[in-house]
Formats: C-alpha cells, sequence, structure tokens
C-alpha cells in the first residue's frame, strides 16, 4: 500500500522492551525511512504518549492488539502518531483506532471558527477534525477498511477533562460524524479510555487484520478535476489534513469575521506542488457556495482555469461567473465580492493592462491590489518556485507589502505535506535538489514504493512505456520544454509534427479551444481523452496532474563540467526567451513538468551527456 509504519508491534512487545531500546529502535527506523534524525520533541512524545496508550490497552487485557507506529497514510507524507488494530467485539469485523497524541495541557475554542487556541503557540486545527481526517483518508484509500469500524481519539494525557470541556467536539459544534466518533480524553479519564477500548477492541484476529490493512492496495484518487461538479454543487469531496484543513477553518473564520465586525482579511496559502492548495480551492468554493457567500475563484492559467469550467459542464452558467481570470478585477466594487480565491497566485502580473486594453480601462493599480480590493476575504494560493514566465510576479513578498500598504492584516500558512507523487516528498525533494532549485545539487535515486521513476534512452522507449500505463488505465501523457517550433493546424484541423527527435516526431498539444477530428482543445489536453498522441508543454500542464509524466528535457537546459547550463538560443518561448532570469525560469519548467505525475515520471534528454549523468544517479532505465 501506499502506506508504511516506522515499527509495528503489540503492545506485550511494547511494554516487554526497555523503553530506551524502544525509543533507539524508533530512531533508527525514522532515519531510514524518512532520511534524517528525528527531532527533539518527536522523540518526547514518543517517550511521554506511547506508554500512555499501550498501558492503558494492557489494563483490559488487549496485550495482542496491534499498534502501528508513525503509520505514513496513503499518498500522502503525513503520519498518524499511532493506529491501533484489533478486532470489534460486536461482530469481529476488523476495528481501527487512529490516536493522535497532543502535550498540550491548556487549550481554548477560537470564538466563531473550528480552530483551538493553545498558549504560545499559533491557532490550531481541531484535533478532533484532524484525526477524524486521518481516519476518512485510511477508508477512503485502502479497500481492506471498507468494511471495517474505524474511530478517531485524542491522547490529551498532559490535560485534564477540565482543561478539555470547552473544545469538546459537541460543545464546539463540530460536524456529527466527528462528534460520533471521535473521543478526546484528558490525564484523569484513563478509566474512561479503558472502557472505550473494551467497548471497540478486541485482541482476536490481530494480527491478520494487520496485515490486510498494511497490504492493502491503494485504490486510485478521485482526480481533482473529475471531482469538482460534486465539490462545488452538491457536497464536500476531498478530506483536507493539518495544515490543508488550519487554512480552510482561518478563511471560514475570516469570512465570520468579516461579517459580524466588518474586518477584512488576507489568507496567504504557501506551498510546493502537489501540497493541495487547488483542493483547498476548490473545497472553499464549494463550502462558501452552499453558505450562500459570494466567492469567486481566479487564476492566471488558462489551461486550470477552462478545465475547471469544463467539470462543472458547458451548459452550466455558474462556470463562467464562478472560474474567473486575474485580470477579470480591475474595475470592480471595492470588497464587493464576499471572498476571492486567487489560486495559483504566484502567477499574478504586474498590471492587469494588456495591449488591448482600451485607454479609458487602463488600471492605474497594479493586479495584486486589484484582487485585494476586490473582497473582503481574498486568499492566495501560491508556489514561487513556479514562476515560469516573464512579468509573473506573485510572490510572498509582494503580497506581504501590498497588505502593509494597504493596512489589511495577512494570516500564513504554509503547507508542509505532500499529495502529488504519490504523497511522496522524497521525490519532490530530490527533483529540487537535481535542478538546482534547493540543496547541494544532484544526488543519487534510491527507488522508493511510493513513486517510480524510471529513465529513457530514446523518446520511443519512453512513448512505448507510458503507452502500455495508459493501457491499463493509467492516464498518461508526454511534456517537454519548449525547444521546437510551434506550427499553426492545417486546414483540416490535423497537427504538425513539430517535436522531431531523430527518426521520432509527435505534434505539441492543438492550439484550439475546442475539440477537431478526436484532437482535444488546448485547454484539456491533460485531462482529456486523445491527449496522449500530442506533447504538451509547461503552460498546458501546470495546475494540473496524470498518473505517469513523461519529461522530455530539450537543449535549453543541459548538464556540462558538473553543472546545469541554461542556453535561450534554444528555447522558441517568447515569454521567457529574454528574461534576464531565465536559467531560473527554465530550471521552474522542468519542475513543474517533471511533479505532474501522482504515480511515476520517465524523464529523457535529448543530450547524451545530460542523459548520462541521470543514468549515473541510478535511475532505473525502461
Amino acid at each position: 500500500m501506499g502506506s508504511r509504519c516506522l515499527l509495528r508491534r503489540t503492545v506485550a512487545e511494547i511494554l516487554a522492551t526497555d523503553s530506551n531500546v524502544f525509543i533507539a529502535e524508533l530512531e533508527q527506523a525514522f532515519r531510514l525511512q524518512i532520511g534524517k534524525s528525528p527531532t527533539s520533541s518527536e522523540v518526547n512524545s514518543w517517550r511521554r504518549s506511547i506508554p500512555t496508550i499501550t498501558q492503558a490497552l494492557a489494563a483490559e487485557g488487549l496485550h495482542q492488539v496491534a499498534v502501528l507506529i508513525e503509520l505514513r497514510g496513503p499518498l500522502t507524507n503525513t503520519r498518524m502518531d499511532l493506529v491501533l488494530v484489533g478486532s470489534h467485539p460486536s461482530d469481529g469485523r476488523s476495528s481501527v483506532v487512529v490516536v493522535e497524541n497532543k502535550q498540550w495541557s491548556k487549550t481554548d475554542a477560537v470564538p466563531a471558527s473550528e480552530l483551538v487556541r493553545v498558549p504560545g503557540l499559533p491557532d490550531q486545527v481541531h484535533p478532533a477534525n484532524q484525526v477524524w481526517a486521518y481516519c476518512n483518508t485510511l477508508t477512503n484509500y485502502l479497500p481492506a477498511l471498507e468494511n471495517a469500524h474505524v474511530y478517531g481519539m485524542v491522547n490529551m494525557h498532559n490535560a485534564s477533562s477540565g482543561d478539555l470541556y470547552r473544545i469538546q467536539p459537541a460543545a464546539m459544534g463540530l460536524d456529527p460524524e466527528v462528534c460520533r466518533n471521535v473521543r478526546i480524553f484528558g490525564d484523569d479519564q484513563r478509566d474512561d479510555l479503558g472502557r472505550f477500548f473494551r467497548a471497540v477492541l478486541s485482541a482476536t484476529d490481530a494480527a491478520s487484520h494487520a496485515d490486510y490493512l498494511i497490504k492493502s492496495p491503494v485504490r486510485p484518487t478521485r482526480a481533482l478535476m473529475t471531482a469538482v461538479s460534486d465539490a462545488v454543487l452538491r457536497r464536500s469531496v476531498f478530506t483536507l489534513l493539518d495544515d490543508q484543513r488550519l487554512a480552510y477553518d482561518h478563511v471560514l473564520r475570516a469570512v465570520h469575521e468579516s461579517h459580524a465586525n466588518n474586518h477584512k482579511e488576507i489568507i496567504l496559502v504557501v506551498g510546493g506542488p502537489g501540497t493541495g492548495k487547488s483542493v483547498i480551492a476548490i473545497e472553499l468554493l464549494g463550502a462558501l457556495s452552499r453558505l450562500n457567500t459570494s466567492t469567486v475563484h481566479a487564476t492566471g492559467s488558462k489551461s486550470f482555469t477552462n478545465t475547471l469550467r469544463d467539470q462543472l459542464g458547458t451548459s452550466n452558467r455558474r462556470a463562467k461567473q464562478v472560474f474567473t481570470y486575474f485580470n477579470n478585477y480591475a474595475h470592480v466594487k471595492q470588497n464587493g465580492i464576499d471572498v476571492l480565491i486567487a489560486d495559483e497566485a504566484h502567477r499574478i502580473r504586474l498590471s492587469s493592462n494588456h495591449r488591448f486594453t482600451p485607454r479609458d480601462r487602463r488600471s492605474t493599480i497594479a493586479q495584486v491590489e486589484e484582487l485585494i480590493n476586490a473582497a473582503r476575504v481574498p486568499v492566495f494560493l501560491l508556489d514561487e518556485n513556479q514562476i515560469v514566465r516573464k512579468g509573473e510576479m506573485g510572490s510572498v513578498e509582494s503580497i506581504r507589502q501590498a497588505a502593509a500598504n494597504l493596512g489589511i492584516q495577512v494570516t500564513e500558512v504554509h503547507l508542509r505535506d505532500q499529495f502529488r507523487c504519490g504523497g511522496c516528498q522524497e521525490y519532490v525533494d530530490w527533483v529540487e535538489e537535481l535542478l538546482g532549485l534547493t540543496g547541494n545539487g544532484p544526488r543519487v535515486w534510491e527507488p522508493l514504493d511510493t513513486f517510480d521513476l524510471r529513465l529513457a534512452d530514446t523518446p520511443e522507449a519512453m512513448e512505448r512505456y507510458l503507452r502500455q500505463k495508459l493501457d491499463q488505465g493509467l492516464q498518461s501523457r508526454i511534456a517537454a520544454g519548449y525547444c521546437w517550433s510551434w506550427s499553426d493546424a492545417r486546414p483540416d484541423g490535423s497537427l504538425v509534427d513539430d517535436v522531431v527527435i531523430g527518426d521520432w516526431k509527435r505534434p505539441w498539444n492543438s492550439r484550439a479551444d475546442r475539440m477537431i477530428n478526436g484532437i482535444p482543445a488546448a485547454d484539456l489536453w491533460a485531462t482529456h481523452e486523445g491527449g496522449f498522441h500530442q506533447v504538451g508543454c509547461v503552460y498546458t500542464a501546470q495546475g494540473l496532474e496524470y498518473d505517469h509524466a513523461g519529461v522530455i528535457l530539450g537543449p535549453d537546459l543541459v548538464w556540462r563540467d558538473g553543472a546545469w547550463v541554461a542556453d535561450s538560443k534554444a528555447s522558441y518561448d517568447s515569454k521567457v526567451k529574454g528574461a534576464v532570469n531565465f536559467d531560473q525560469l527554465v530550471r521552474n519548467t522542468y519542475k513543474v513538468l517533471a511533479t505532474r505525475g501522482s504515480r511515476g515520471a520517465v524523464l529523457y534528454s535529448v543530450d547524451p551527456e545530460t542523459r548520462a549523468m541521470l543514468a549515473g544517479l541510478g535511475i532505473p532505465k525502461i
């Protein structure tokens, strides 16, 4: 499965092991799996929290219950403190308890929100919402748990029940599902904790149920684009985890305060590719729409916006009203919208004006200020390392500065967990180091069970491999650096084979805004059937994803004498060709292309020396 734990032990095995030996085993497992040492706070949490659970289980005779420590969620790099596995006393079916350990001693509710306040910390996601999201992630993606009993509990062993009554799920009016299935226990509630364990867990068949869970395949996730209509029009679709939920809750809090106190606040959400920025955007759009809060979604990407509109259905008149562009807000009434969700905000430009803007409609203020002015709660979601063309200037600093100039409060949330690339943060980190965006340059690739990276010697080999994936029902696409000319379609709508590498020839994706002869429109290349037969570029791939990504590195970025060399003369992209930071933009481009795959990627370089360097990193060849 896409999940694994640091250690799997029975309650009896943990209690029979010297505590220092047990902690050393956890530290060693952490270093082997995560690639770094655990922090002192993580070690202290293991040392203080785990015994409070194992001792409570042992007191109820549940010595053979399986304990999965730091279980990694399927398709994410989030880690669950403890997952207890046994049978349910009532029917013998698998029973699972997800445990979130908190070291907090004092907590309080944040008014008019689902957030909690902890002294000395920024506002936090409610731990009951946090642990129930983990439960949903397991049941949504692991067939082994489809018929299981799944519960969540928060172990607040440093707090008393008197410290916790204000944040109890029912007291805060949390979702009824959370109130029914998640319990919070303080230090003086050990008897209640024992009764809870006795009611939901039996040690019978615990080992086999744990085997089944760990070996369970991961069901394919419901792709973002195919779930948009459900999320916007009818119901919540995606489970928001940890920092994602924190961002979501902060927006809802700010919306409440904007109505109650005429308050204006910017929510700034920062995260790399695959951290769930667009999932947050879609869930917010759906939730706010169902609350009759005037909300719009805006991007600077024609492909992304048109794909979202397409998923709502061409007959839906709301699509164009809801999914808009950054340059639509140059002349709107100040605070005329409740919430403006600026997705892919790194694509914000200096000005909304362009060469076709009439003189009397030209704006005199910066685009970022227009977006801020348009709504009571502007929400910006961005990744500064995805700026791929001249003129894009959306950044944390530019938004902070605009907010300061306007005297508006900014609340920042930084997303840490990776959901794209199979939830494999290790691969994303590796790509960034490969391209010199972080770290000390390329490092050896160590194959992972969560992401399939391959190297091709020829484009033909890449295409054959991805065709096999496509035939297995896995969405696959080939994209390339913009290093070949891009011809207009022929009069009959057929495309010219512009991308030529030896005997291999393929066309770029269509420029048309509609399907012609089975060839999808430009903006739908990544999601519609028929896109496999063309090569995409960063402008048709950015913001989207598919199962397996083929990436052709062109002559605009090659490896020479131990370093990357960017050659603007090899580029046909007028949007970046004359940029003073061409080197940065082209490396950002290949990062975007290499992180579109949710399950795997295949790399190929047209340059022999670059291919040799990649082969030397130990990437398996196809």
